[in-house]
């Protein structure tokens, strides 16, 4: 059963995600979106000005589902059309050369829209099917989603201008607790059983006395909880943030042991292999 409290704690979150990045957008130059190729981001293939249209795009297609939810219907939105590989990413630059100098207008106005249907439902709503490109959910799942991509896009638009960014204090625990088990679980590349488990470990340097998480490989399965005590083949040695974006693909693992964001201990061979079990989405 649905935790209506968490849920609505969720809700929450979305809204302050979305003002915190509203006020953030309207600080950046028009160059953004006027010369938008001189802003790549660390999403591959898009620019600065491409997230925050995938984010405009996300919220109004979240709309569309939840509002139809509402009524009783898990079918795709009237006029969605699929589009993958190169098409998806033509269709993401048109949209944001439709949008050009609307761009910041469009996303307060796309996260309105979503954030006043989710604060007005009732929660016995919350467990209602409801309709993504990838599955059919809940509204709460739906929520979750919003979150995470609010969380850390709004982490991939600040990278660029500063280096030194960090994901949404707002965020962390939700990531680190919750969505980072099932961002990993969506994009795991299982394979045969391995002779014996890969135990990566992440050791927080900025978390409580000695927290930790490993995350265990088998082959064709894994597990990410807190760490036990047991011999890990490889240490991370980073803070929650790091941890978080690592393992969401953001950080190259040579970049951020060149730089000192993750120190390394153990096989550092096998520490290469965490980005081919876990490939994202």
């Amino acid at each position: 059963m649905t935790d209506i409290q968490l849920v609505e704690d969720r809700i929450q979150l979305v809204r302050a995600l979305s003002n915190e990045l509203a006020g953030y957008l309207h600080t950046l130059p028009e160059a953004i979106w006027r010369n938008a190729d001189d802003y790549p981001s660390p999403c591959e293939d898009w620019k600065v000005a491409d997230v925050v249209t995938h984010l405009i795009m996300g919220a109004n297609f979240l709309s569309q589902s939840v509002e139809n939810a509402l009524q009783g219907a898990s079918t795709p939105p009237m006029g969605y059309t699929p589009f993958i590989g190169k098409a998806a990413l033509d269709m993401l630059v048109q949209t944001r050369e439709a949008f050009f100098e609307d761009l910041f207008y469009e996303f307060n106005a796309s996260c309105l829209r979503l954030n006043s249907t989710l604060v007005s439902m009732e929660s016995e709503a919350y467990e209602n099917e409801a309709w993504h490109p990838l599955f059919i959910t809940t509204i709460a799942k739906l929520v979750d989603i919003r979150a995470s991509e609010l969380a850390v896009h709004g982490w991939d638009i600040r990278y660029p201008m500063d280096r030194s960014s960090t994901l949404s204090e707002k965020a962390v625990p939700f990531l680190r607790d919750d969505f980072l088990w099932r961002f990993l679980y969506s994009g795991f590349q299982k394979s045969e059983d391995l002779p014996e488990p890969i135990r990566f470990r992440f050791q927080l340097t900025d978390g409580d006395d000695n927290e930790s998480y490993d995350i265990t490989v088998t082959g064709s399965k894994f597990r990410l909880a807190s760490s036990d005590g047991s011999d890990a083949t490889v240490t991370f040695v980073c803070d929650t943030d790091t941890y978080i974006l690592f393992c969401m693909g953001r950080l190259s693992l040579n970049r951020s042991v060149r730089r000192g964001r993750i120190v390394l201990e153990g096989d550092s061979e096998v520490s290469k292999q965490f980005a081919e079990w876990f490939k994202g989405v």
